[in-house]
């Protein structure tokens, strides 16, 4: 029965352009618009949150790809710059606090009482004595 409905699901989607970064951009756009709208209280506010979430489905089901793929490309025009410009400004605290995150059991993450410089320790050894690679201050630490 599912499978059927995944085949039908297929059929329709075929020759139909699907996601790509804008529709995303979309979806997340209305979520946050309809969000305000909620916490404002305001019921208007909520009706524009149907426009990128309407054009969304209207971009997922179209058959004009090449139409698709123009916007995609303007939208990556004005895009990009801003998602460069953040992921340089912001990007290196947001990747240390990823790596902080996906290695949260194998190390102890922790900064430098002196000059701030973040270091790290494999965890399980105990108090360690460590020495910050960038003012040469030595200090205990548990790990």
């Amino acid at each position: 029965m599912f499978q059927r409905f995944i085949y039908q699901l297929q059929r329709f989607m075929y020759g139909r352009y699907g996601g790509d970064s804008l529709n995303i951009f979309l979806l997340i756009l209305g979520l946050i618009i309809s969000f305000a709208a909620q916490i404002s209280g305001v019921f208007w506010i909520g009706l524009f949150a149907y426009i990128p979430e309407i054009y969304f489905i209207f971009r997922v089901l179209s058959r004009n790809i090449p139409a698709r793929q123009r916007e995609l490309r303007v939208f990556q025009k004005v895009w990009f710059p801003v998602k460069n410009f953040f992921t340089r400004t912001c990007g290196g605290w947001f990747k240390y606090q990823a790596e902080k995150f996906r290695y949260r059991s194998v190390y102890k993450y922790f900064s430098c009482p002196k000059c701030g410089q973040h270091l790290r320790a494999p965890r399980g050894r105990g108090k360690i004595l460590v020495t910050c690679q960038k003012c040469h201050t030595e200090f205990k630490k548990k790990v």
